[in-house]
């Protein structure tokens, strides 16, 4: 026993001596190890420190870039070339530094750190993308302000010199590629978990001014490379020049009440032929066939009356067939058409200064509606007058325009004004011209105002015959709800009109302008033609009068279904027209809307609808 005890005994020191040995570091591996975990320590806080310091030098940098771009694009629009160059460089400077802060091998290797890695990718490649749209796009875009600007744009003893806009043309091809190229980086580029707020915001906010900076110079890119040629730089142009007048309203604004030929050669305008439009036509037959929905909807007319060629929505249909009514009456060919009306030309004027008509009238940006579709009619009885009054008036503005009397931003302000409302048009039968066109949002054709949102078109013809519609005011209200289960939205157009004509009408307006009831309409009575084009994907539901349930005459035009009706009003009165259509799958619900342009600035509003006034 006493043998086995001091056994068992032995065994316990033995195993306590091991234990202890386990439990006890040497002193020297113990400073190791603490030293080794200090400088683990000490390294990650620098680098935490490194990336820190070289982000906020980074962020202060992009800061700084940020206000000298909004400086650039002030200067170029300004016409302030050497500015904008000047600082286009402290720009790309700001750039390039910020850019060398997020690129160096810490940064690249925090890139692949778990779960917070994707800010510092992230931010990296932003960096890269932003460095290649500032020396591929911006650069190249500011050495050309200088040469290409309004001002450069602006004629010259009649003539607009076309080289700026040939020597610009490499750079904006550059710059197109690169911005179109970092569109499509930024739109692949998703921050994956873990990524910041701040730095998703940023990639948004990035995301938007690029793309909004690819549509803008993709633009120009398809103007420059059309321009020169349609300036007259390969062989002489003549184009068509439509006047419309909202007195007397057409879908795309109001009739044809005069034209005229604008001739250009190398950048030299001149004005040729005018002529009323009542002195073209009619003709037996249409001038161009026309489609059983066009005919259906606005008559063979639609082709046999100058005056008549808009009753279509479809501009490049109404401007073929001007072109072809100009021809057979003069025998000259154009090689494309624009329109205008009364307010763009106010527009104009606001550039150009005022106007002094042959007449002695002076003509501004502030009476231009009133002289032309209302004065002229008081003051001119006779309607050749008139005729004249409006032809003298139209060439007065376009010799100051060919002339260069204006001021180039003002200008180019005030073609954009018009451009938004619909009012001034163009048309080639050259497809890259038409393209341009389109482009800048010229055609009027289709009634969708965007390919990304859904829209509505309401296009107003006169029914009166005469000239009532200066007193015509109009309201739209457009709206929807979901009230499906499949994802098809209901959509709602409100239409309101109303006229402002004097009590009196009848009889204290000239015969001109009421019609005298020639065409059966009753002398102060605004007659007017209605046509609600909705989107391709629409089904018609319903439609209302006042609230009563209404019958329309429903057929389609290009694709795009067309409800079709009339309202009469005497002075004063105001209808209110309601319709209802049943979205596509998926379709947003509350849709745009355009509208033809008239002499006023129509009210647009939302409108509320409920599930319960739903038609069924």
């Amino acid at each position: 026993m006493h043998a086995e005890a001091s056994a068992e005994s032995g065994r316990r020191r033995a195993a306590g001596s091991r234990s202890g040995r386990r439990l006890r570091w040497p002193r020297g591996r113990k400073r190791a190890w603490a030293t080794g975990a200090a400088v683990v320590v000490l390294l990650l806080l620098a680098c935490c420190a490194w990336l820190g310091v070289r982000a906020f030098l980074a962020q202060k940098e992009i800061a700084e870039a940020q206000r000298l771009a909004k400086v650039v694009q002030t200067q170029v629009v300004a016409g302030q070339g050497g500015d904008a160059q000047d600082s286009a460089r402290q720009f790309a400077a700001h750039v390039d530094a910020g850019r060398s802060y997020v690129d160096d091998p810490i940064w690249s290797l925090a890139g692949h750190v778990p779960f917070v890695g994707s800010n510092f990718s992230t931010v990296s490649q932003l960096a890269n993308i932003l460095g290649t749209v500032t020396h591929q796009a911006v650069l190249p875009l500011a050495d050309v302000a200088g040469t290409l600007s309004p001002a450069s744009l602006k004629p010259s003893h009649g003539a607009v010199d076309l080289k700026p806009v040939t020597a610009a043309r490499p750079a904006i091809v550059q710059a197109d590629k690169a911005l179109q190229d970092a569109s499509a980086q930024l739109a692949a580029l998703t921050p994956a978990n873990g990524t910041l707020p701040p730095v998703r915001d940023g990639l948004e906010r990035f995301k938007t001014v690029v793309d909004e900076a690819a549509q803008q110079v993709s633009a120009a890119d398809t103007a420059t490379s059309v321009l020169p040629a349609m300036m007259g730089s390969d062989a002489p142009r003549t184009y068509l020049v439509l006047f419309q007048n909202n007195a007397e309203l057409r879908a795309t604004g109001g009739i044809p009440g005069a034209a005229a030929e604008v001739r250009v050669d190398h950048g030299k305008i001149s004005l040729g032929r005018q002529s009323a439009g009542k002195n073209i036509g009619p003709f037996e037959e249409p001038v161009l066939p026309l489609s059983d929905q066009t005919q259906g909807l606005y008559e063979p007319i639609t082709g046999q009356y100058f005056q008549d060629v808009n009753l279509t929505p479809q501009f490049p249909l109404s401007a073929r067939l001007a072109t072809e009514m100009w021809r057979r009456q003069f025998g000259q060919k154009v090689d494309g058409v624009f329109s205008l009306d009364p307010v763009a030309l106010g527009y104009l004027l606001k550039a150009t200064g005022p106007v002094k008509l042959p007449g002695g009238e002076t003509m501004d940006s502030g009476n231009a509606v009133k002289l032309l579709l209302s004065d002229a009619y008081a003051d001119y009885r006779v309607v050749q007058q008139k005729d004249e009054f409006f032809a003298t008036a139209a060439a007065a503005v376009f010799q100051k325009v060919a002339a260069g009397g204006f001021q180039p931003k003002a200008m180019l302000d005030a073609l954009g004004h018009a451009a938004s409302e619909r009012r001034l048009l163009g048309w080639s039968p050259n497809q890259q011209e038409q393209d341009a066109i389109a482009a800048a949002d010229l055609s009027g054709w289709p009634p969708a105002s965007s390919s990304s949102k859904d829209s509505f078109g309401v296009y107003l013809n006169d029914a009166t015959g005469a000239k009532m519609d200066y007193y015509l005011r109009e309201a739209y209200r457009v709206g929807g709800a979901m009230c499906r289960q499949d994802g098809r939205p209901t959509w709602q157009v409100e239409v309101t009109l109303t006229s402002t004509a004097p009590a009196d009408a009848a009889t204290a307006l000239p015969r001109y302008v009421t019609g005298g009831g020639v065409f059966g309409v009753p002398a102060g009575v605004v007659k007017t033609q209605v046509n609600v084009y909705a989107p391709q994907s629409a089904v018609f539901l319903g439609a209302w009068k006042d609230s009563k349930p209404l019958n329309v005459h429903r057929d389609a035009d290009g694709g795009y279904p067309v409800a079709q009706t009339y309202i009469s009003l005497a002075p004063g009165a105001s209808t209110t027209l309601r319709l209802q259509f049943l979205g596509g799958e998926h379709a947003e619900t509350t849709p745009g809307l355009i509208s033809t342009p008239t002499v006023n600035k129509p009210a647009f509003s939302q409108a509320a609808l409920s599930c319960k006034d739903v038609a069924r």
